[in-house]
């Protein structure tokens, strides 16, 4: 394993082909959500397919608001499609066929000269794509259990939530300041109608004028509106609210969400 894949340290934002052919890049995947990232050695191995399946089990707890899945292979995408859709997975599995990042991130297992496959290497990242917690599988009880893998996205919601202790905040004015939580140097904070901290998450590109719209609820549809935008310690944060009714029946809001979009 390259020598800068360790705790602390940016994983690199690297992009491929999923099972349709679109290439993704783990930023995509994730969506500023912590991110469980597995390589693979492939579908004919029989401790990654437990391995997989037991990730396909939990993968509608992982991937409801505590993070997202990727599995990366160097099976080509037609095979991981197969591979995908006969173990019910609705997360990614993105190819490198030619090797080229297992190369390139010192993850191929040599011992395996006829496959060359990944070494199952399991990365958990937080939603700025961080290196929290690392495991190596090549003997399989060195993979992380589906326990491990809660406790690790409970820790990087905790650190990156104000809200994980919500009367808390609430209590202490509605919202949290622009530096707690997550990292970044703006980021943008859902409120309620009152002004209660809902979450957070780092705001790319330009900061807008107040009024402007920053997005549209999953749930409801409507748009998220800039109401206020904070400076302090260095930091801006961008606080918005839902307005305007929603155009869904409120007996139907958010069920299109009951399972997470491949």
């Amino acid at each position: 394993m390259r020598d800068d894949l360790v705790d602390g340290n940016q994983f690199p934002d690297i992009r491929l082909p999923e099972h349709t052919g679109k290439e993704l890049s783990l930023g995509e995947v994730g969506r500023q959500q912590p991110l469980i990232l597995a390589f693979v050695r492939g579908w004919w191995c029989p401790k990654e397919q437990i391995r997989l399946r037991n990730l396909v089990a939990a993968q509608d707890e992982l991937q409801r608001e505590y993070g997202r899945i990727a599995a990366v292979t160097v099976d080509g995408p037609y095979v991981n499609g197969a591979f995908r859709a006969g173990i019910g997975a609705d997360f990614p599995f993105l190819s490198d066929a030619e090797r080229e990042i297992a190369g390139d991130l010192d993850l191929l297992e040599l011992t395996d000269e006829l496959h060359r496959p990944f070494l199952p290497y399991t990365f958990v990242l937080d939603s700025n794509l961080i290196i929290r917690n690392v495991w190596c599988g090549f003997w399989y009880w060195g993979n992380p259990t589906i326990e491990e893998l809660r406790l690790a996205l409970r820790e990087i919601t905790r650190a990156e939530q104000p809200t994980f202790d919500p009367q808390r905040v609430w209590a202490g004015g509605g919202a949290a300041a622009p530096e707690a939580g997550i990292e970044g140097e703006i980021v943008w904070i859902r409120e309620n109608s009152a002004g209660q901290e809902l979450w957070r998450g780092v705001h790319e590109g330009e900061i807008p004028e107040l009024g402007d719209e920053l997005g549209r609820s999953v749930v409801d549809g409507r748009p998220w509106i800039v109401r206020d935008i904070e400076r302090k310690n260095g930091r801006v944060g961008i606080h918005v609210r839902k307005e305007g009714k929603s155009g869904a029946d409120p007996h139907r809001v958010g069920h299109h969400i009951t399972v997470p979009r491949a």
